[in-house]
Formats: structure tokens, sequence, C-alpha cells
């Protein structure tokens, strides 16, 4: 399957090159812009990863002092910005964030983290939706990476067809 798409993509590119008239050198550079916004991709996505894995580890984590806050849930901003080097747009983190929903709290009067009541607050992490995030992001880097793996193949089939 990825043979074949590989071979439809090459074959499109090709075309394309022929109609419009464009040399190997315009090829080459498409092939290496297009490899450049997907590493843009892998890029965020890893960072994604990063943020759901801090936060599935520290889902059981407390507050040091009792009646104190425990980790808050991380979650990543991302933003749409323009690239002049490559003349496109492209996927960006534009910050990392803090989850402002309230702490879980439970009862646990003889935890060193507990209040004067008696509750200890937990992070506001729930790990079914952590572990679907880093699922998506994982699916969103190896697309990526595909991507620059499939441009970097038709660059080598680019340069053995020009050898012929």
């Amino acid at each position: 399957m990825k043979k074949l798409f590989v071979f439809i993509i090459l074959a499109w590119v090709t075309l394309a090159c022929t109609t419009l008239g464009c040399t190997s050198t315009a090829l080459a550079d498409d092939l290496k812009k297009a490899a450049s916004i997907a590493s843009y991709g892998t890029r965020f996505q890893a960072e994604r990863i990063k943020i759901a894995a801090e936060n599935i580890a520290n889902e059981s984590s407390t507050a040091a002092l009792p009646g104190g806050d425990p980790y808050r849930r991380k979650v990543l901003f991302a933003e749409n910005r323009y690239s002049k080097r490559l003349g496109t747009h492209v996927i960006r983190t534009k910050k990392i964030g803090f989850d402002k929903s309230a702490f879980i709290t439970k009862y646990d009067p003889h935890h060193p983290a507990a209040d004067s009541e008696g509750m200890v607050k937990y992070p506001n992490i729930n790990r079914i939706i952590e572990r679907a995030d880093a699922s998506e992001a994982q699916r969103g880097y190896e697309a990526n990476l595909s991507v620059i793996e499939m441009t970097n193949s038709l660059r080598q089939k680019t340069i053995e067809a020009m050898g012929r």
C-alpha cells in the first residue's frame, strides 16, 4: 500500500512538472519544503506526547504541604504561523498553559497532604483523556514522519531518474 501511495505521488509530481515545465531543482526544492513542513508537525506532535506523558506521570501526585495545590494539568496551545522561509503556514506550539478546572478532592484525613477537614486535593487529570490525546498525537507524529520518508524517497527516485 505504501509503495502504491509513493508511486502515485511520484507520478503526480512528474505529471505536474511535465505540464508546468519545472526543473529538477524546483522539484527537489518542493520536496524539501514538504519535508520541512512535516518536520514542524512532528515537533508539535512530539510536544503533545511529552505533555500527555507528564500529566499521566503526575496524576496521583499531591501537594507538598497540607491543604496546598497539587500538580495542575498542562495543556498545549497551538498556532498556525506563516513561515517566510517555506512560504506557507506551519503548526507550532504557541504556549504551554494550565487547565483551570477544579482539582479532584478525596476524603483521607490520615494523608500527609490532607487539609484541616481531611480533604486531599489531587491533580485535575483524567487518564482516559490523556491517553487518547497521546494516542492521537502519536498517529499525527507517524503520519508526518511518513511524509518525510516519502519525500526523501521521491527525492532519491528523482535523482536516480535524472541519472538515466
